[in-house]
């Protein structure tokens, strides 16, 4: 994996990327927590499921939104975060054109940039979405857009954030008929602060996401 930087419409983002020997491997972008709360690419979630999609074969990038870190810029809106995700997406198709399939991953309120993002991008083949930022209830921007994807939760969440998956497992497949599959992990709660949470959480997105790519190639 290497650092790279790509231009943004607020100056440089700061990205790691890595490339995949295959040049028509998928592609994975990796959407972090939001920076507000403390969240960015390196921290322990966003790197497990970095190592993940690049384990399974992926060509994958991980950045700083603008502002974070040694992105340019000062905090955005969510309007000037999708923006920067819009360009690291079109960035990675860039570098592999004879790839055609692209996931999307995301923890807190990067799981609800994955699922917009999603809703922009025919060619999103399916998404991970880890403990979704419950304080967000607009649901307006879906709509009809048949794929699937996995959704993680800490088993130690409280009982609003389990309520809440629940209902947006049936809200994506009530308006965007999507598939969503959720598993709990043990003894965690939204940050995955320990090493057995963080491979149970690295265990089950390569589980899952190996699985469905390779029900593609039988496409």
């Amino acid at each position: 994996m290497v650092d790279v930087i790509i231009s943004g419409d607020a100056g440089k983002i700061h990205a790691v990327y890595h490339k995949s020997a295959n040049e028509a491997a998928p592609l994975a972008v990796i959407l972090s927590g939001n920076p507000h709360a403390g969240f960015h690419m390196n921290d322990r979630v966003s790197y497990a499921l970095f190592r993940a999609y690049m384990d399974i074969g992926f060509s994958v990038v991980r950045f700083n939104y603008r502002g974070v870190g040694d992105s340019e810029g000062t905090l955005g809106t969510t309007s000037d975060n999708m923006a920067d995700i819009a360009t690291v997406i079109d960035w990675i198709q860039n570098q592999n054109e004879e790839s055609d399939r692209l996931w999307l991953a995301g923890h807190h309120i990067g799981a609800w940039y994955a699922i917009q993002a999603m809703m922009r991008r025919p060619e999103v083949s399916g998404f991970t979405l880890i403990s979704p930022d419950s304080s967000v209830s607009d649901f307006t921007f879906l709509s009809p857009r048949p794929n699937r994807g996995l959704m993680l939760q800490g088993a130690l969440e409280n009982e609003e954030a389990h309520a809440f998956g629940v209902h947006l497992t049936q809200i994506l497949k009530k308006q965007a008929m999507i598939d969503l599959e959720t598993i709990k992990i043990k003894d965690a709660n939204d940050k995955y602060g320990t090493p057995a949470e963080l491979k149970q959480l690295y265990n089950d997105t390569k589980a899952y996401v190996g699985r469905e790519n390779e029900d593609d190639k039988l496409l």
